[in-house]
């Protein structure tokens, strides 16, 4: 890891200047870690078929990696000299994604007849275990980094990325996830994260949480 960090002010952002607001990629975390814990515990006894709570889990890791693909790991990568120890990192964090994903492919086989149901709980633990390491590495280490090299408005590409592929209703069922279970507080300010369009429709539709 790098011991000093570059600076941004060429492109408007100085180590003084305005600090990203990262209240998303934190509420997709917790409800990451949410999940996990009731996969674990749903894959230790449950009939091995892939459910709407697997399902939602699924697709919400593969929306969150994709976003951090695509405008997080570049914004460090061009902050960085090439072979520099933080653009090392983010090729290990993007090989991360990749090997996870692999793991979540793995298990969806399990849990539809393409691969062996008996080994589902095995994998889902690994899943478990890697998934919490590299979000405990990415709080940790990686978030502090980017707010201190990315704009406020650098940084709105990454809510943009984790929102637009859904759309209405799409939406209102995201911000159910990311709300479950969350103090009314940070609720209330995960909901401003989100379009006005989306609010309106949750509050209309009020999406049930799934089950597993």
């Amino acid at each position: 890891m790098p011991s000093t960090v570059p600076s941004r002010s060429h492109r408007g952002r100085t180590a003084d200047g305005p600090r990203p607001d990262p209240l998303l990629i934190h509420a997709v975390h917790h409800a990451l870690r949410r999940d996990l814990a009731d996969l674990v515990e749903w894959a230790r006894t449950c009939v091995p078929v892939a459910g709407p709570g697997w399902n939602r889990f699924r697709n919400y890791l593969t929306l969150h990696h994709r976003a951090e693909d695509a405008t997080l790991w570049p914004v460090l990568r061009e902050a960085s000299g090439r072979g520099s120890p933080l653009h090392r990192l983010t090729a290990v964090m993007a090989e991360e994604h990749h090997r996870l994903d692999e793991l979540v492919t793995t298990i969806d086989d399990c849990l539809t007849g393409r691969g062996p149901a008996s080994r589902t709980f095995e994998y889902v633990t690994q899943l478990d275990t890697a998934l919490t390491a590299h979000l405990d590495f990415e709080d940790a280490t990686l978030l502090p980094l980017i707010s201190m090299l990315i704009t406020p408005h650098e940084w709105a590409h990454f809510d943009v990325a984790q929102r637009q592929p859904l759309y209405l209703v799409e939406g209102a069922e995201f911000l159910s996830w990311l709300v479950k279970g969350v103090p009314a507080d940070r609720e209330l300010a995960i909901r401003h994260v989100f379009p006005p369009a989306v609010r309106l429709t949750h509050r209309l539709l009020r999406p049930k949480h799934v089950r597993w």
